[in-house]
């Protein structure tokens, strides 16, 4: 026979609503007496109805994440987001609903938007990097009719609710380091420059040469496209712009790879002629030859974190960009061999 909460209630000695209350959170409950309910559902092997729950408190306890491509999905960034989105989702009673959009104007991305409010979610997690203009649709949209939006991994803009990383300041890191080691021209290899993470990555690479009385030198500025071939063929365009070069900021760990490999190609040794400094910290990131050092992002917390706060929003009643929060994650930088100067 399936458990009941009424069988529950009977043998924790309390009544039906303070077991739902236990569970929903919907009104306090004395801490001995929840532990002792909680205690009683594992006895029982009580599953409580989720969706029943959410028919009579209006909620579906469904999130929606929204990105762009299934490609995407294969990035590190991506998956480890995703990760901590989902895990968060199940200790907290959400199911997850991945939406594709991939609408290039405002009208399309709306009208995704609103398939999506139709099958009634909770709340959205924006998870679609920002590319210049892809976050214009906002502003056309009355945020009080649509379910609570977190963006996922975007500047700060105190309008919209914001879960990201300071690629400002994990960029600072990995050229300061360099600048350290003793480096004096230091290449870059973005990303797609419309994209705003290679925007503040290159912005902070700049201002940290300009600090320490280096020149940014834009030859040094190679735009990239995320892969490995790309970071293969930057490094090849760095080296046959200055082959003095003594120092290359990757700004992903992919692209970082393409780079050891042309080194290694053209008879170079990293880290005795060229240090190398990647972004992301990728797990394989430890066992390229050399072990590559990287700015760790802390992506999985950045899911988790978002999670937390959209749950935070739909339980307290705040709807869209009413009350907006901030959560900017600080990364840090893992040092490994490919940056450590030989002497």
């Amino acid at each position: 026979m399936k458990i009941t909460i009424e069988d529950v209630a009977k043998l924790a000695q309390v009544s039906a609503g303070t077991v739902s209350n236990a569970l929903t959170g919907k009104r306090p409950v004395a801490e001995a007496t929840r532990q002792r309910i909680m205690d009683t559902i594992k006895v029982l092997g009580y599953e409580p109805d989720l969706l029943a729950q959410g028919l009579v408190n209006r909620y579906s306890r469904i999130i929606s994440i929204v990105i762009t491509e299934l490609l995407e999905l294969g990035f590190y960034g991506y998956s480890s987001a995703l990760t901590g989105i989902q895990r968060k989702a199940n200790e907290l009673g959400y199911s997850i609903m991945l939406n594709f959009v991939n609408g290039k104007t405002d009208e399309e991305i709306i009208t995704s938007v609103n398939q999506i409010r139709a099958r009634r979610v909770d709340g959205i997690i924006w998870a679609v990097h920002e590319i210049k203009g892809n976050r214009d649709w906002v502003k056309k949209i009355q945020s009080q009719s649509y379910p609570p939006i977190i963006f996922l991994h975007m500047h700060p803009d105190p309008k919209l609710n914001v879960v990201s990383i300071d690629n400002y300041s994990g960029a600072k890191m990995a050229v300061s380091h360099l600048i350290d080691q003793g480096c004096k021209r230091i290449g870059i290899i973005t990303g797609p420059l419309d994209w705003w993470e290679s925007q503040a990555r290159l912005s902070a690479w700049k201002d940290t040469l300009e600090i320490n009385n280096l020149v940014p030198d834009p030859s040094l500025i190679i735009e990239g496209d995320w892969l490995a071939q790309s970071g293969q063929i930057g490094m090849k365009a760095l080296l046959e712009r200055d082959k003095t070069i003594d120092g290359v900021f990757a700004c992903n760990d992919s692209m970082a790879l393409g780079v050891l490999n042309t080194a290694c190609e053209l008879g170079l040794s990293i880290p005795k002629d060229i240090l190398v400094v990647g972004y992301d910290d990728a797990p394989e990131a430890a066992y390229y030859w050399p072990p590559l050092t990287s700015v760790h992002q802390f992506l999985n917390q950045s899911g988790q974190t978002a999670l937390e706060e959209l749950h935070d929003i739909i339980e307290t009643g705040k709807k869209g960009i009413t009350y907006p929060i901030q959560r900017i994650i600080q990364p840090e930088l893992v040092i490994r061999k490919s940056s450590m100067r030989i002497n």
